[in-house]
């Protein structure tokens, strides 16, 4: 057997939905939710632009970005087909692989915790059958062929630029006439309609969703930041609050699973995931703490260390949503609270005060660029995060120490709240939505 690719033609598809049910008749004893589906540009018909369809599944990338994150090593390229295969038992459901996808292909099963996805129809295939979505599309709008080294797929609609050379060729779009809308309303309440049905779907990444990893980023980086201010002339570490604590943050990295007792397996991947990097360097830096507070004292220092570490690795894992601008830095990452908090239990104003003005900065310069393109920003929660989290801090570290870092940690709260909401995973649907109000001059409000 050779690897295949999907192909798609839009130009014969009509969107009828045909291949989403035969997916499901051939999969329903294990899909929970579709696996595939059918995007549709300019459904409301705009007068200057065309409609078409475009019926996605997982495009078993041959740089699968799914199997690159995936902590625990639960997903497998079949070297003969090119499928990218999900091993359920494996999963511990921490839907890492839904954030990294940027095809939207991992879905997460709520009922058993772990991810489901299309798998190409091995046992069709077995047989010399098609998968069943090909097989079954009357329209023979979907295929499937041998993988092929050349398929330009840059600037296809519904595949958000990405290094993971999906596994799918797409029939150029024979532009027909743009439908006729009969009588063209006037442009003014064409663009009120266009920003009211042209908004970006959801993000799957959301404060509600995430609070867990919300309380664990915050305490995790408190808890480095006081090991490093207690070598510093600051506070010394208590051994049993810090232990407390670090129970705590592992309980709610584990309460974030959907398989907790497969948490072990979050190891399985050191070499390519930056989430399985997290789990070593966060266990890391909480095993050597305890040892320094309650043990070695010498060991505090690579404990200090361990703990900067971890919370440089938690700011790079979530850079697969993270879309902010000057070079993808944010006012929330825990490697600046971490080091705000620092200069402030250690009572080192120099160093306070730079991560301060470099925190404000950073989030002024975000709120400016979210103003720019139309997004609320909310401006009585900017003023309370600036004002209690920044300017608050300073204005009392001298006289009042820890209620300078408590006010610290409740703008960080704050910010790192306002992070979780604005994480953007790039998915098929979006990316149809941008190139909409690109294409209607609307913009590219979000």
């Amino acid at each position: 057997m050779t690897a295949t690719q999907f192909t798609f033609d839009p130009n014969r598809c009509t969107g009828c939905q045909a291949c989403v049910v035969a997916c499901w008749m051939e999969n329903r004893a294990v899909q929970s939710r579709p696996w595939r589906t059918v995007h549709t540009y300019n459904a409301f018909a705009h007068p200057d632009l065309p409609v078409f369809h475009l019926s996605f599944a997982c495009h078993h990338c041959e740089a699968p970005a799914c199997l690159e994150h995936c902590p625990a090593d639960a997903y497998t390229k079949d070297p003969q087909t090119g499928a990218v295969i999900i091993h359920a038992d494996r999963c511990m459901g921490c839907r890492y692989c839904t954030w990294a996808c940027p095809h939207d292909a991992p879905k997460f099963n709520e009922a058993l915790g772990t991810i489901e996805k299309c798998t190409l129809c091995p046992e069709r295939a077995a047989q010399g059958l098609e998968p069943a979505c090909v097989a079954r599309c009357p329209m023979e709008a979907l295929g499937v062929s041998a993988l092929e080294e050349d398929r330009p797929l840059v600037g296809v609609p519904g595949l958000p630029p990405s290094g993971t050379a999906p596994a799918i060729r797409i029939a150029p779009l024979c532009r027909p006439e743009p439908p006729s809308l009969g009588h063209r309303p006037p442009e003014a309440s064409l663009r009120a309609f266009l920003n009211a049905w042209l908004v970006v779907p959801h993000s799957k990444v959301t404060l509600r969703g995430e609070w867990t990893l919300l309380l664990f980023t915050t305490v995790i980086s408190g808890l480095a930041a006081w090991m490093g201010a207690s070598l510093l002339g600051g506070p010394p570490v208590e051994g049993w609050t810090f232990l407390s604590l670090g129970a705590l943050v592992l309980a709610l990295s584990t309460a974030h699973l959907g398989r907790p007792l497969r948490a072990w397996r979050a190891l399985r991947h050191l070499r390519t995931s930056w989430l399985s990097r997290e789990v070593a360097a966060v266990s890391l830096f909480l095993g050597l703490g305890v040892l320094a507070t309650f043990y070695q004292p010498a060991l505090g220092i690579l404990a200090a260390m361990a703990g900067f570490l971890a919370l440089f690795v938690i700011d790079r894992l979530y850079r697969v949503a993270l879309k902010t601008v000057p070079w993808n830095l944010h006012s929330a990452h825990t490697l600046f609270n971490g080091l705000f908090l620092l200069g402030l239990l250690a009572r080192n104003p120099v160093l306070a005060l730079i991560m301060s003005l470099l925190k404000a900065g950073l989030y002024l310069h975000r709120k400016n660029h979210f103003a720019e393109i139309g997004t609320p920003i909310r401006p009585w929660l900017s003023t309370l995060r600036l004002g209690v989290g920044c300017l608050g801090p300073l204005w009392v570290a001298g006289t009042h120490p820890m209620l300078a870092v408590a006010l610290a940690v409740l703008g960080d709260l704050i910010d790192r709240g306002e992070f979780y909401d604005e994480l953007a995973i790039p998915t098929p649907q979006s990316d149809l939505v941008l190139r909409m109000r690109k294409g209607t001059g609307v913009g590219a409000a979000s």
